[in-house]
């Protein structure tokens, strides 16, 4: 009973982080509507509909991802998207998106690693891949979604006109700001994958197939409906 009421505790503070991050995106939207202001638009909408990514995950891909990690990863969003970009922390705090970048390589990571891990050892899984397969794996994912990320901030910056290289900032160079995020998403990524594959070989699946098996209890509970 504990375990549960732990969990609707949870579940509540991540709506109420989460809805208090949409009202604030929808504020701004609308704020820019009534001024002619659009230079912000395109940027909230955007963090907007990413704050909408477990319901994604859960009815795609019948992934559910404990409340925990749900208000880590949607604070992040907040931190890169909302302060970072719209509020200008990026300007403002000059080590704001090393830390951002950083943090992103940890939590991708984390996610994938725990994930092929979880389907590595499920019961009837095609998936068989050694440790050190399992932490490749994760650690190349990590970097090719900050190497996407990085098309995303080029493609934004030629489209639209934005600075989220920071070219456009006196004394900054667009490959440097690219090239260091680049740097500490691996570096972040190198540093989880080695703590990953040394608990994988020290603890042998004692605590990730426990606490990542709730990953799936929607699937799990939707074959046992459609088995009855």
């Amino acid at each position: 009973m504990s375990k549960y009421v732990n969990e609707q505790k949870e579940h509540r503070i991540k709506m109420v982080i989460t809805n208090i991050i949409r009202v604030l995106l929808i504020l701004i939207i609308v704020r820019g509507f009534l001024i002619g202001d659009h230079s912000q638009d395109f940027i909230a909408l955007i963090t907007l509909l990413m704050t909408y990514y477990p319901s994604i995950l859960e009815k795609r891909f019948g992934v559910y991802l404990p409340c925990r990690l749900q208000i880590i990863i949607t604070l992040f969003i907040f931190a890169a998207q909302y302060l970072g970009e719209i509020k200008g922390f990026y300007d403002l705090i000059p080590w704001w998106d090393t830390i951002l970048h950083s943090t992103s390589g940890v939590i991708l990571s984390i996610i994938v690693l725990m994930f092929v891990y979880l389907l590595n050892k499920k019961e009837g899984s095609k998936v068989n891949l050694s440790p050190i397969m399992v932490v490749w794996f994760a650690f190349c994912f990590a970097i090719t979604i900050g190497v996407f990320w990085e098309f995303f901030e080029y493609g934004m910056d030629r489209i639209f006109g934005l600075n989220m290289q920071k070219f456009r900032l006196p004394g900054q160079d667009g490959l440097v700001d690219t090239m260091g995020d680049l740097f500490v998403d691996t570096l972040g990524a190198l540093v989880t994958s080695i703590f990953g594959w040394l608990y994988i070989k020290k603890k042998n699946d004692v605590i990730f197939s426990e606490y990542f098996s709730s990953w799936f209890r929607k699937n799990k509970k939707e074959n046992a409906t459609k088995k009855s």
